[in-house]
C-alpha cells in the first residue's frame, strides 16, 4: 500500500501546484511585463484575490501526510516548521496586497504594493522550490540550516540553500512563470497576449537549458539514483517529454490559438512532476520508516508491487509521450489551415 499512499500524496501536492502556479504566475507577470495601468487591470482579473479551493489541496497534503507517513511528517516539521510559517505569512500578504491593488489608485502607493505583490509571489515560489529541491536532493547530514558550510550538496552538513538547489529553484520559478505567462495570455486581450507570447518564447529557451543543467548535475550527485529499474522509463522518456513542451513553447507563437501556450505549460509541469514523483520514490518513502531524514545513499528495495510500479510507469510515460506528439501536431495542422482561409479571405 505505500506505493499507492505514496502516489496519492505526491499528486495532491503536485495538484495543489499546478492550479495555484497559474495564479503564481500570472502575479509574477503582472510586476515584470506589464507597462501601464490596463495592461495591470486584465492581469490582476485573471487572478483570485481570495481563498480559492486550491489551498485546500495544501491541507489534504499535510493532513494525509501526518496519517500515512508520520516519520516523514515529524521531519518536514523539526526541519521546515519555520518555512512553512513563511510561506503562510508571505500568502496571506500577497492575498492582502491583491486586494489592495484593486481598489487604491494613488500611483505612489501603487508602485509600492506592486513590489510587494511581486516580493510576496517571488518569495512563495522560491520556498516552495527549494523545499521540493531538498527533498529531490536529498539530505544526508545532522542539521538542515539555512547554508550549506560549503555551498555543495555533498557536503556532510547539509543546508537549505547550495548550489544545486539555486539551480532547481531557478528551473521551478521558469516553470511557475511560464505557467503565469500561459494563463494570462488565454485570459487577457489579444494586443497583450502577442506581447506576452514573446516571453513565453524567450522563456522557454531559457528553461530548456536549466532543466538539462539540472539532469546533469543530479546525474553527477547521484549517478546511482538512475540504475534503479523503476527510474529507466523517466531517465530516458520524461525529458524527451519535458523537452518537447519547451518546444512547443518556442514556437507558441506560430499557434493561431491562445490557448495552446497555457495547455503547453500545463503538459510541461505535469511532465515534470511526474519524473519527480517516480525519482523520489525509492528515496523518500523508503527511508521514513526507522530514520525520519532523507538518506539518499543508502537504499535499496525489490518487491513484486515495485516490479509492476515500472511498468505501470513505462505505460503512462508512453501514452503522454504520444499525446504530446499529437497536441503538437494538431495545434500545428490547425493553424495552418487557419492561416490558409484567412489568405483566401
Amino acid at each position: 500500500m505505500e506505493v499507492l499512499w505514496y502516489i496519492i500524496l505526491w499528486l495532491i501536492l503536485g495538484l495543489y501546484l499546478l492550479f495555484e502556479g497559474y495564479e503564481w504566475g500570472a502575479r509574477i507577470v503582472y510586476f515584470l511585463y506589464t507597462s501601464n495601468d490596463d495592461e495591470r487591470r486584465q492581469v490582476l482579473e485573471s487572478t483570485r484575490s481570495v481563498w480559492s479551493a486550491n489551498e485546500v489541496w495544501l491541507l489534504a497534503y499535510i493532513g494525509l501526510m501526518y496519517l500515512v507517513f508520520p516519520g516523514f511528517f515529524a521531519w518536514n516539521r523539526q526541519y521546515f516548521e519555520g518555512i512553512f510559517y513563511l510561506f503562510v505569512v508571505l500568502y496571506v500578504l500577497s492575498v492582502a496586497v491583491n486586494n489592495l491593488l484593486r481598489i487604491f489608485d494613488d500611483r505612489p502607493a501603487r508602485k509600492f504594493l506592486d513590489l510587494l505583490f511581486f516580493a510576496a509571489q517571488a518569495g512563495m515560489t522560491v520556498l516552495m522550490g527549494l523545499y521540493v529541491a531538498v527533498l529531490l536532493r536529498g539530505w544526508n547530514g545532522t542539521s538542515l540550516g539555512l547554508w550549506s558550510r560549503s555551498f555543495s550538496p555533498f557536503s556532510g552538513d547539509s543546508g537549505y540553500v547550495d548550489w544545486f538547489t539555486l539551480l532547481f529553484v531557478f528551473l521551478f520559478f521558469i516553470l511557475i512563470l511560464l505557467q503565469g505567462l500561459g494563463w494570462t495570455v488565454h485570459k487577457v486581450r489579444p494586443a497583450l497576449g502577442r506581447k506576452l507570447k514573446f516571453k513565453i518564447q524567450k522563456w522557454a529557451i531559457y528553461g530548456s537549458l536549466v532543466f538539462l543543467a539540472v539532469i546533469a548535475a543530479l546525474y553527477f550527485m547521484q549517478a546511482g539514483r538512475f540504475k534503479y529499474f523503476i527510474a529507466y522509463p523517466v531517465w530516458f522518456l520524461l525529458p524527451v517529454l519535458m523537452l518537447s513542451a519547451f518546444g512547443g513553447l518556442m514556437a507558441v507563437r506560430s499557434y493561431a490559438s491562445d490557448n495552446k501556450g497555457f495547455l503547453l505549460a500545463t503538459n510541461l509541469f505535469i511532465y515534470f512532476w511526474l519524473g519527480l514523483m517516480v525519482l523520489q520514490y525509492p528515496y523518500l518513502v523508503h527511508s521514513t520508516g526507522k530514520n525520519p531524514g532523507i538518506n539518499i545513499f543508502h537504499t535499496t528495495f525489490h518487491s513484486l508491487e515495485h516490479y509492476h510500479l515500472q511498468w505501470w510507469v513505462l505505460a503512462v510515460t508512453i501514452i503522454l509521450l504520444v499525446y504530446s506528439v499529437l497536441v503538437h501536431k494538431f495545434s500545428k495542422g490547425k493553424s495552418l489551415r487557419e492561416a490558409k482561409e484567412s489568405g483566401l479571405n
